[in-house]
C-alpha cells in the first residue's frame, strides 16, 4: 500500500495532504467500534455530519487534532498485512511525540483496513482507551 506510505510520510511532516484516491466521499472511519459520526455527536444520516466524519475531510480532522495533542507525532507502521480475499488488511502502528503539557507519549494502535481496488472503503482503529483519555486531556490543554 504505497498511498498508506505516502499518508504516514505526509502525515510526519506535519502535512494533512492526502495521496489522490485514497479516500471517497463514502469512506467510513471508526475509533474502537464507535463510528467517527457518533463521535461527532451526530448521525450517519446527515448530510453535514457525513461530509465532516468521512472521506478526506474524517481523515484530516482526527489527524489535525492528533497533531494538535500530540506535538511532533510521529506514526510509524510495525506490521503491515496482504489483504484477504475479501480486500482486509491489518497493520499494526506506533505513535509517538510529546503530550502538550511536554510528557512523553508513544502508544500502539490496530487497523483494519478494507479496500476496493485503490481505495479504502473504511478504517477502523483500535487502541488502548487510556491513550485516547491521555489524547483528548492533551488537546484540552
Amino acid at each position: 500500500m504505497e498511498a498508506l506510505h505516502s499518508l504516514l510520510a505526509s502525515f510526519n511532516r506535519g502535512s494533512l495532504d492526502v495521496p489522490a484516491g485514497l479516500f471517497t466521499p463514502k469512506t467510513t472511519f471508526t475509533l474502537n467500534n464507535r463510528s467517527y459520526e457518533s463521535i461527532l455527536g451526530g448521525s450517519p444520516d446527515d448530510p453535514l455530519i457525513r461530509l465532516l466524519a468521512r472521506g478526506v475531510a474524517g481523515y484530516r480532522t482526527a489527524a489535525k487534532a492528533l497533531q494538535y495533542a500530540v506535538q511532533g507525532a510521529v506514526v510509524s507502521v510495525d506490521a503491515l498485512s496482504e489483504p484477504d480475499a475479501s480486500g482486509v488488511r491489518t497493520a499494526s502502528i506506533r505513535v509517538e511525540g510529546h503530550l502538550r503539557k511536554g510528557e512523553p507519549f508513544a502508544a500502539r494502535a490496530f487497523l483494519r483496513l478494507i479496500s476496493t481496488d485503490r481505495e479504502l472503503a473504511s478504517v477502523d482503529v483500535s487502541c488502548a482507551e487510556g491513550d485516547l483519555e491521555r489524547i483528548a486531556m492533551s488537546r484540552l490543554a
